[in-house]
């Protein structure tokens, strides 16, 4: 008795300097990153460089929530850049930062660090940037993550673009998919109503296609009435448009009846 209450002292003694080691080391973190605020801006680009990959090892190193935070709060000035060769890897930096951790609030500051390049006005970093939010979406299982990821992909979805608007359609559904978040799924359904009615010249039909495949797979996957209604209540309004092509029509009724079918 007396050797396991002098191991249980121990381990008690133990786990308090581990926890104070960990304190100093995450002050040391957010120290340095302090330091690297003006260097992540500089006008030398060796030297933002530099900084954006230090930046970059600091989060990952850590085990502590708050300095990953801080770390992706300083890769918002190279995120915005107007160089692809600063700004792309500051993508990816933020999305391997989320995904160092399970804590569902670093995931969604680096979602909300994704929204200016997802609105950006070059195609290539804005894939580049659905290709990061795919990234945190497949690591983040909680609703809230999913939810921020449906956010940040409202501007993409509603493009006129179709070379961001498929694959941000994609984005979409594997972002909310398998996560049982009815919040999640009836703001997914609100966005697909723009690609839905999109009349694009060119590729207008596969983007419409492709959003009644999202909305059929949201409808037969969400358990609550209410959002399979929404979701089959849609196509089987669109299912009827008179302006679509029949394919497109009859895509549009047999997701709506498997719906309906998966209700019974």
């Amino acid at each position: 008795m007396i050797r396991l209450n002098v191991v249980a002292a121990l381990s008690v003694v133990l786990l308090s300097v581990v926890s104070a080691a960990a304190q100093t080391s995450a002050v040391g973190q957010l120290a340095e990153l302090v330091a690297l605020n003006d260097k992540v801006g500089n006008a030398d680009t060796r030297v933002r460089v530099d900084a954006l990959h230090r930046v970059w090892s600091i989060a990952l190193a850590s085990s502590d929530s708050e300095v990953k935070v801080a770390a992706i709060g300083l890769l918002l000035e190279p995120i915005g850049s107007s160089s692809d060769h600063i700004r792309m890897p500051a993508a990816y930096a933020v999305a391997e930062i989320a995904n160092s951790t399970d804590d569902p609030r670093v995931k969604t500051r680096a979602l909300g660090a994704l929204a200016e390049p997802l609105q950006s006005t070059q195609v290539p970093m804005r894939n580049v940037a659905i290709d990061a939010l795919n990234g945190i979406t497949r690591s983040g299982r909680s609703g809230e993550v999913a939810l921020a990821a449906v956010k940040a992909l409202a501007e993409p979805i509603r493009s006129g673009n179709n070379g961001v608007r498929i694959p941000a359609i994609n984005a979409l559904v594997r972002a909310v998919e398998g996560r049982g978040h009815t919040a999640s799924y009836q703001a997914a359904i609100d966005l697909l109503v723009a690609p839905l009615d999109s009349n694009a010249a060119i590729g207008g039909l596969e983007v419409r296609m492709m959003a009644v495949a999202a909305l059929e797979k949201i409808g037969r996957e969400a358990t609550d009435i209410g959002t399979r209604a929404k979701a089959m209540g849609l196509l089987q309004a669109y299912g009827s448009r008179s302006g679509w092509e029949p394919e497109a029509r009859k895509r549009a009724q047999e997701g709506a009846a498997r719906i309906e079918a998966g209700s019974r």
